[in-house]
């Protein structure tokens, strides 16, 4: 099977994917819409309802941006607060998961352009290096093997989430949204307040990016 960047890429995406799917997620619209009616009548159970549906959801979309435990779960919690707080402005325009990780792209993306000004992905890139005795870069997958297997493997899956984390902010959030979510063109436009058409150009580029640096780790 081919080894180049776009199936090493597309395996991991499919892999984080299928381990964040939540069953029901985008079937739920019904039950979301009697949750926030709920809500918007004082009842704070309702909404903890609400935050047991998406946490998981949400904290990998947290992660995908911070790529750490600690910062992402202070990120998810956040991220809840700035919707219990908004969620009078909901009008329900869009499905109630549409408008959350709205809100959670907006703060993901906020909290990654603090944490990088900070060098935080810097130092711990350099933490992780030392913790495995040796540079990520420095293994080469064997192209005998199952890419399956391949994946699996640590090092592999740090070199495509440390590529996604060097993108500029507004290549990442659409990587994370498109390839890693699994939302349609069309929810993402809408999320980003983008034409569809910006939206794709933005995501080809994004992949483009990632890719030629995969090139540089498996050549």
């Amino acid at each position: 099977m081919d080894l180049s960047p776009e199936t090493i890429l597309s395996l991991f995406c499919l892999t984080i994917a299928s381990l964040a799917i939540i069953p029901g997620l985008r079937s739920g619209v019904d039950d979301d819409e009697a949750l926030v009616a709920r809500c918007a009548s004082g009842d704070r159970e309702a909404f903890n309802d609400l935050v047991l549906k998406y946490q998981k959801k949400v904290f990998n979309v947290a992660y995908r941006f911070v790529g750490d435990q600690e910062e992402a779960n202070d990120l998810a919690q956040e991220i809840f607060a700035a919707a219990y707080q908004n969620l009078k402005k909901f009008r329900g325009d869009s499905k109630f998961s549409t408008w959350l990780f709205q809100i959670a792209t907006n703060r993901g993306k906020n909290r990654f352009k603090y944490l990088k000004r900070r060098g935080f992905f810097v130092n711990k890139s350099s933490q992780n290096q030392d913790e495995e005795g040796e540079g990520y870069q420095k293994v080469v997958p064997d192209n005998s093997s199952n890419p399956e297997n391949i994946l699996s493997s640590r090092q592999i899956q740090k070199v495509v989430q440390d590529a996604i984390d060097e993108l500029e902010p507004d290549h990442k959030e659409i990587v994370i949204l498109r390839d890693i979510e699994g939302f349609s063109y069309e929810e993402i436009a809408r999320m980003l307040d983008l034409p569809e058409g910006t939206t794709k150009s933005r995501l080809h580029r994004a992949r483009m990016v990632i890719k030629e640096k995969l090139k540089k780790v498996l050549s």
